[in-house]
């Protein structure tokens, strides 16, 4: 059903959008009221997104950015079960529908240590990321499969086949894009070590998970099971991170960096 995949596609991009442009503000991570993040994510999104497989695409930058916010919600005082439970669950789908997502894993321990969770809330976290496989596992069982088989299968994908060059994932303009989305995130890094102490200690942590989530996202891209899908899960730590370059820099630098950036995502939805 392309036409409902691309329909249900083209919403999950505007609710990931808004999911990430909310927890932005809600945060304040940019000691500025912005909500620059919106626009940007669809500007990445479309720019990196390659025909085809669009809702698979969509699907797993959402599950990546719901995963997210409910790691930024668990950091609270006091006990965060239900959102460390949302969010592992969140992350424990992703490589299902992702199988080069699974280095995200490592968002998990990241996200304890960084928000302070205690190890009964680490405890929960665990079964929120391991419920997906094994409802997977246990539905293949039960159709008269073996059980252990989704997890060779993920195995298999991650290990086997040759490692992917750039030229295979992506087509020449998208590559370079990704490439210019990659260093537009390193170079936010930096603004963001060399600045932490300009946003209260919240957002920094908040940034800081931004910054290994852009990190982990790039080693994804080294897997043989990497498609061109995954590129996209770029999107989202860019997108948490760039704002606070766009408000640190001048406005000569910025504005035309910001249109370049829109000038491409509609030229990419012309030409599909």
């Amino acid at each position: 059903h392309p036409v409902w995949a691309r329909w249900i596609a083209g919403l999950l991009m505007l609710f990931t959008g808004m999911s990430v442009g909310r927890l932005t503000v809600r945060y304040n991570l940019y000691s500025v009221g912005t909500c620059l993040a919106i626009p940007l994510y669809g500007a990445i999104a479309c720019g990196l997104a390659v025909g085809g497989d669009c809702l698979t695409t969509f699907a797993a930058s959402a599950l990546l950015a719901l995963a997210t916010k409910n790691f930024c919600r668990s950091y609270c005082n006091g006990f965060g079960f239900d959102a460390i439970f949302r969010a592992s669950l969140y992350l424990g789908l992703l490589p299902l529908v992702a199988p080069a997502a699974l280095p995200l894993l490592l968002l998990l321990p990241l996200a304890v240590q960084l928000f302070r969770r205690t190890l009964r809330e680490l405890t929960v976290a665990l079964a929120g990321v391991l419920l997906p496989l094994f409802v997977l596992c246990y539905i293949n069982w039960g159709a008269g499969g073996d059980f252990a088989a989704p997890l060779l299968l993920l195995g298999r994908l991650l290990t086997c086949g040759p490692l992917p060059t750039p030229e295979a994932l992506l087509p020449l303009p998208k590559l370079l894009f990704a490439g210019a989305a990659i260093v537009l995130g390193l170079l936010s890094t930096l603004f963001v070590f060399a600045d932490r102490y300009a946003v209260g200690t919240k957002p920094r942590f908040i940034l800081l998970f931004a910054c290994i989530t852009l990190i982990l996202a790039c080693g994804s891209l080294c897997s043989p099971a990497a498609t061109a899908e995954t590129v996209t899960l770029l999107a989202v730590p860019v997108t948490l991170l760039l704002p606070f370059l766009f408000v640190r820099v001048r406005r000569p630098i910025a504005t035309p960096l910001y249109a370049a950036l829109l000038a491409v995502a509609v030229a990419n939805v012309i030409l599909q």
